[in-house]
């Protein structure tokens, strides 16, 4: 699938990615749980629905939890994860996105391959700024329900994290 389309979504993240992420490790900070050796975990999700209706963040600052994240309760719906991606949807008339399909697949791999490009944009400066290492950091995306949940979830840790 061609990355164009997703071009002003690309955009969205450029600008305001690095502020969400610094935004959640902020109130990791305050619940004092990085700083000093930068060795606690943090998972970061990219929660969208089944037809990619735009992304809310969620996250647990909880080991191993990536698998409970619909019980999560810490979560942002910033606007530039939402309208961004509603406007790709609504350009992607072409795609079925309600049905399990290929071109389904292939719209979500595209979109996790821009999430990823610009999850690992992110300077390390931004982690070192609140204590804490990228490689604890485990990002992901994957739907709150619907046909890819498992599969975008397993492909998303692979191609977010290094």
């Amino acid at each position: 699938m061609e990355l164009e389309r997703f071009a002003d979504f690309d955009k969205a993240l450029k600008e305001n990615l690095e502020g969400a992420v610094g935004e959640i490790l902020e109130k990791g900070i305050h619940q004092g749980l990085f700083g000093g050796r930068g060795n606690k975990v943090c998972a970061i999700g990219f929660i969208t629905t089944d037809d990619f209706y735009g992304f809310y963040l969620a996250w647990s600052y909880k080991k191993d939890d990536i698998n409970n994240y619909y019980d999560w309760t810490n979560a942002l719906y910033p606007a530039f994860l939402y309208q961004p991606l509603v406007d790709v949807v609504d350009n992607s008339k072409d795609i079925d996105l309600l049905r399990k399909s290929d071109e389904k697949w292939g719209f979500a791999e595209a979109l996790m391959t821009v999430l990823g490009e610009n999850i690992k944009a992110l300077p390390d400066e931004l982690f070192q700024k609140y204590g804490c290492c990228r490689e604890n950091i485990k990002f992901f995306a994957t739907m709150s329900d619907g046909d890819y949940m498992q599969e975008m979830l397993e492909s998303s840790i692979r191609k977010f994290n290094t």
